[in-house]
């Protein structure tokens, strides 16, 4: 009887936080398409903070100064005498669990536990044409996928100074 009443309480503390909101899980990269405007982006996550990650992706694309991040235009591959429009942008999430042992053993109000913050980098490439080049009827397809694969392969914190 004893066991079972202790068993029954370890059951109960283990199944007592619930996940709210999971944040996405991404291994590699993905290519992703938005609903609200049926757009493809390509999506991953590095293993640095959002400072550290903008650092990085300006080095290797190159930027000056004066241009932003966000949306700049830039000639990609050498090959190729037109210049692409390159957005990115960065979203933070992280997982929220609600406990529920708290207010049954130490009479107080239930809690969300926030995890880690995590980094999500998003990149859309448009060609000259206005097309995305990310949909798998671009002709730069594969090109782009290529090019954002070793972008990504290559990120790194990167000094300051």
């Amino acid at each position: 009887m004893k066991n079972s009443v202790l068993f029954y309480f370890i059951l109960f503390l283990f199944c007592s936080c619930i996940t709210t909101h999971n944040v996405r899980q991404i291994d590699n990269f993905r290519i992703e398409t938005e609903n609200a405007f049926n757009e493809e982006s390509f999506v991953f996550k590095p293993s640095m903070l959002p400072e550290e990650a903008k650092r990085s992706l300006r080095k290797q694309f190159g930027l000056t100064n004066d241009q932003k991040l966000s949306d700049f235009d830039i000639k990609l591959f050498s090959d190729f005498e037109s210049e692409f429009n390159v957005k990115i942008s960065f979203d933070v999430d992280r997982t929220v669990t609600m406990d529920f042992v708290s207010p049954i053993v130490f009479d107080e109000e239930s809690e969300n536990i926030i995890g880690e913050a995590e980094t999500f980098v998003k990149i859309i490439v448009v060609d000259s044409a206005g097309d995305n080049c990310l949909s798998t009827k671009s002709l730069f397809y594969n090109k782009t996928r290529s090019f954002l694969i070793d972008i990504k392969n290559n990120i790194r914190k990167e000094p300051l100074f």
